[in-house]
């Protein structure tokens, strides 16, 4: 036969006694052995029909679904038997203990991020900051979000870990230096404080101490010219008498004048520091600074109210005014945002531990991150072992497969085709087809007995496949042992797969 679908021919006679799959020709339309017949082709496929169901009636009827198709639906085919795959992936789960863990860090962390991140940031700015950055990293760490884009993920992992670590810093080092930063802060701003007291309103009292004492002194020597033991001798007013008085009057002009400017200003430079801030002590000596150049002796044309240096520190632009910060100020701490740089940079202990303190939790939560989910439990799979069946034949393995083959034929139902292994022809080693023809019932789907005790077949196609890759298989064994006999053999077919078998 001459099958376009399956392409080989089938021959009877004699002259079989080769075995088929070494005449088969595909593209030729005539069998060059003799014998060789040609039948109808089989359709490649045949679906199989579906098991008639109870309707329920007494009389105990079966009703069939024949919906145009003649039954053939693949929704019909049993379900153990059809090709449906089912998703058995498991999905990974997460380390219960491991999140508490990565949970208790989270906690700890954000407390020190939103801490930092008040330092350098409006106070509720940065604590409501602060909060998001560390929600948001226990959330990426934690494996509730971003689990279909690992890239993204860890990308911003990365990212807000930085943050937490950036603002963590601030609080880390406060805690390691709160004691002697707020020492060193206070005494920076008390030195300040007392070295624009000596050089402005110390030379102003100053002044008027010293306007003070020199009237005090003309008045000494009013007394003794006046007792005739001055200069002079004279006993009484007289020339010298009136020119000590004339210089006297002039030194209390210029101590009238000195004088209520020295007692305005002395409590804007002499008042209580204990308990200030060195904010408030800077704000408060700007304060008497500014007082100082309109309250300047005009009396006093040598003396210098407000020294070169301070002239323009008050104002913003001005370069003196960052000049008078830095007496009262750590520019460092002032410029929070480059302070962890600079005090690492200048080796500074404190910083670079809380810089370590604040990598090491943030780079524990990052680790305990990729391990909080457990894989799935690899199933080893082990190398399949193919099935097989030994039959003690009468003749050769490709000769009992040729017969086979040759017992495939039509038969005509109620509603369908089928195709089915006519047994008659199968006389010969009857008792071994039917072993191996219940294996293959066994292991596949293409072929099963029915209620007649007939074997149909539902997957043509599948079924000559096999017999043919059989064969092939067995004329190679035989021509390596060079068994063409026809007497008793042991023979051992591999059942099929019908998972991969094409």
């Amino acid at each position: 036969m001459n099958n376009q679908e399956n392409g080989f021919w089938e021959c009877s006679g004699d002259e079989n006694n080769r075995h088929i799959l070494l005449i088969m020709s595909p593209d030729e339309n005539e069998c060059r052995e003799p014998g060789c017949s040609r039948k109808k082709p089989r359709p490649k496929t045949r679906i199989k029909p579906p098991k008639p169901e109870p309707d329920g009636t007494k009389n105990g009827s079966y009703s069939i679904n024949n919906n145009g198709n003649n039954g053939n639906n693949r929704s019909n085919i049993p379900t153990d038997k059809r090709d449906n795959k089912i998703n058995t992936e498991q999905k990974p789960k997460r380390d219960i203990k491991l999140l508490i863990a990565l949970t208790i860090l989270n906690i700890g962390s954000g407390f020190t991020t939103m801490r930092g991140a008040a330092q350098i940031l409006p106070r509720l700015v940065g604590w409501s900051s602060g909060a998001a950055i560390q929600a948001l990293l226990f959330l990426l760490t934690s494996g509730s979000t971003l689990k279909h884009d690992p890239f993204s993920k860890w990308m911003a992992v990365g990212a807000f870990s930085i943050l937490s670590v950036y603002t963590s810093f601030f609080a880390y080092y406060d805690f390691l230096v709160v004691e002697t930063r707020e020492k060193d802060g206070f005494n920076r701003a008390i030195s300040a404080h007392q070295n624009l007291v000596r050089e402005i309103f110390t030379p102003i009292e100053e002044k008027a101490q010293q306007l003070e004492n020199e009237i005090k002194s003309k008045d000494a020597e009013i007394e003794r010219e006046l007792k005739g033991e001055g200069l002079t001798g004279i006993v009484g007013d007289g020339p010298r008498v009136e020119q000590l008085r004339r210089e006297k009057d002039k030194l209390l002009i210029r101590f009238d004048q000195v004088k209520p400017v020295a007692n305005e200003l002395r409590p804007l430079f002499d008042y209580d520091l204990e308990g200030k801030e060195p904010q408030e002590i800077f704000n408060a000596d700007r304060k008497a600074l500014a007082q100082v150049k309109p309250k300047c002796l005009p009396t006093e044309p040598e003396f210098v109210c407000l020294p070169e240096k301070y002239n323009g520190s008050l104002d913003p632009l001005n370069p003196k005014s960052e000049k008078l910060q830095e007496k009262y100020f750590d520019e460092e701490d002032r410029i929070r945002f480059i302070a962890p740089f600079r005090k690492i940079k200048n080796g500074e202990e404190a910083a670079i531990a809380a810089a370590f303190f604040a990598l090491l939790v943030d780079g524990v939560i990052i680790f305990l991150g990729t391990k909080i989910e457990i894989p799935p439990k690899s199933k080893k799979i082990a190398k399949k072992i193919p099935k097989t069946i030994t039959l003690r034949i009468k003749g050769t393995g490709t000769e009992f497969l040729d017969k086979l083959l040759e017992a495939i034929d039509n038969m005509s139902g109620q509603s369908y085709q089928e195709l089915f292994i006519n047994q008659e022809l199968l006389k010969e080693n009857q008792t071994q087809y039917q072993k191996l023809l219940q294996s293959l019932s066994n292991e596949t789907t293409w072929i099963e007995k029915n209620e007649e005790k007939q074997w149909i077949i539902y997957d043509e196609k599948k079924f000559t496949d096999w017999v043919i890759k059989e064969g092939e298989r067995l004329i190679k064994n035989e021509d390596q042992n060079n068994s063409n006999t026809k007497s008793s053999n042991i023979v051992t077919f591999y059942l099929p797969d019908d998972d991969i078998t094409e």
